[in-house]
């Protein structure tokens, strides 16, 4: 499964880099709904068990999902206040954490006690609603938003602009590092409850339990903002990162290793919640289709390093050792996040 998924982020990953050249073409309301079938495709494809459809809906599952995202984050900069962006990030954590708390345990119920393509049913019809209701508001297009220069949606030119700038580097490893802290609890934190012995039907619901410290985000937004977001950014990285060091630490799965997960889950949270306000920031405004196109990438990337470096660890160590690992990771980016400028408060 983790090289499956390593391979569909691969691919994924250049089209999610061309999101500037498709947006410059059909603009962002097409390429939202183009995304939204893909997602939905991608979906039906993973209810097969064949491996062949499983690495091809992902494919379609990580290509929608940047390509959605890079246009939310796009309409959020152009119509919401800077000032404002803390409190409108919260809330749309907030609406996404619903899903992780509930579904989870949904899925994972309806497929022990109904049929396997059950979970993957409502997945397709959660999205088809939602691209339904976003043709209803009729959203447009900022109208004091100009046109890229189609000379900056050459995408290895941008990826050169983006990392030539230290500060959009700093931004990118924050989003890839807290990507990746999900992208492992929702890989291997199933596989340590189950060592831990909690049955499989209830497994998503525990995950959705322990995330469900999400409904309290506008409050997490605040601490942020009078506490600062850059040490609270570097105080989350660490917390999570020493609490799943002595995950890994432990001689074996047991209940003091999940009440660790869940600390390490409020670093998580709380990353999150303010850790794409780096990038919003700092971005120059005049490049923010040109940026937020590789920015975004940070889905993809962390889908291909994290079970691509877990499944090359996973030949000389347990599973529990991986949360070492990644406890390391965390404390390490939240070492290099400390380079972030003033302006980011």
């Amino acid at each position: 499964m983790s090289v499956s998924i390593f391979i569909s982020s691969l691919i994924a990953l250049p089209i999610v880099l061309f999101a500037g050249n498709l947006i410059n073409l059909f603009s962002r309301k097409y390429i939202f709904s183009f995304a939204s079938v893909l997602i939905i495709i991608g979906s039906l494809l993973l209810s097969y068990s064949d491996i062949i459809a499983y690495t091809l809906g992902n494919i379609l599952r990580m290509a929608g999902a940047g390509l959605t995202m890079i246009c939310v984050s796009l309409y959020t900069m152009d119509f919401i206040p800077r000032k404002e962006l803390a409190q409108v990030e919260s809330r749309k954590i907030l609406f996404a954490a619903m899903s992780w708390v509930l579904f989870p345990g949904i899925g994972t119920w309806l497929w022990v006690n109904t049929f396997n393509m059950a979970p993957f049913l409502l997945s397709s019809f959660i999205m088809t609603l939602l691209l339904f209701i976003f043709w209803w508001l009729r959203i447009k297009e900022a109208e004091l938003v100009k046109e890229p220069n189609k000379n900056h949606l050459n995408f290895l030119s941008n990826l050169k602009i983006y990392f030539y700038n230290p500060h959009m580097r700093v931004a990118y490893l924050i989003a890839v590092t807290r990507s990746a802290s999900w992208v492992f609890f929702f890989t291997y934190g199933p596989i340590y409850f189950i060592e831990a012995g909690i049955a499989i039907e209830w497994v998503g619901f525990v995950m959705g339990s322990i995330i469900s410290i999400f409904v309290f985000s506008s409050y997490f937004a605040k601490i942020g903002e009078s506490f600062g977001i850059r040490r609270t950014i570097y105080y989350s990285f660490l917390i999570s990162g020493i609490s799943l060091g002595i995950i890994g630490l432990l001689p074996k799965p047991a209940l003091i290793g999940i009440i660790f997960l869940v600390i390490a889950s409020l670093g998580m949270d709380m990353l999150d919640i303010i850790g794409n306000l780096p990038f919003m920031r700092m971005v120059n405004p005049k490049q923010r289709t040109e940026m937020t196109t590789v920015y975004s990438t940070w889905r993809e990337f962390s889908f291909a390093i994290t079970p691509g470096f877990a499944s090359l660890f996973l030949f000389f160590m347990k599973v529990q050792s991986l949360f070492i690992v990644m406890g390391l990771f965390l404390i390490s980016a939240g070492l290099l996040s400390k380079k972030m400028p003033g302006r980011v408060d």
